[in-house]
């Protein structure tokens, strides 16, 4: 537990959303989801991928332990990514410098991702199956962003800036989603 690896494995397991296990390759090939050749693309892009971000991370003093990656096939069958990337919501991240120390005094790494936020919610209700959640307290909530915050500096070497815009948060995602779209 908490050990870092600085190699990758070389095959990529999917959730399945019928059961929520956990598939490899064989399975999902088996399962006719994918063939031989999609799951090898994109367990390549996701291998390819995940090294890039853990170089990323630790140019800037971080070590990006797990993630995950969506990809869907276009109307032509291309494979592509469709969803974040390395963001907090997908990925979790640990502080570089003080990991070693901490690992070889058994102590849990220095993170800067949403696992407390989704511990406090598992201890407190069950965010599968209730329909309702309660309400996460207010520290939770500016501790989380807080993280995300500081993720966004570390990894961009820039500040963040609240959006100054009078404009409606929803107006905004969907102008910024179109325009974002619209360059495809």
């Amino acid at each position: 537990k908490s050990e870092y690896l600085t190699c990758l494995f070389g095959s990529c397991w999917f959730p399945c959303l019928l059961t929520n296990a956990l598939l490899g390759g064989v399975q999902i090939i088996k399962l006719g989801l994918m063939t031989q050749d999609e799951y090898d693309e994109v367990s390549s892009k996701a291998l390819s991928l995940f090294a890039y971000g853990q170089q990323v991370a630790l140019e800037n003093g971080l070590l990006l332990v797990d993630t995950k990656y969506e990809f869907g096939k276009g109307a032509d069958g291309t494979i592509m990514l469709i969803d974040e990337v390395h963001t907090p919501d997908s990925s979790r991240y640990w502080i570089a410098n003080s990991y070693e120390e901490r690992f070889n005094a058994g102590l849990e790494p220095e993170n800067v991702d949403k696992e407390f936020l989704r511990l406090w919610f598992k201890d407190h209700c069950n965010p599968y199956e209730d329909e309702v959640l309660p309400e996460a307290p207010e520290e939770l909530v500016c501790e989380l962003a807080w993280r995300y915050i500081f993720l966004f500096e570390t990894i961009t070497n820039s500040n963040f800036e609240l959006p100054q815009a009078e404009e409606p948060i929803h107006d905004r995602i969907s102008r910024n989603v179109s325009q974002a779209l619209s360059c495809i």
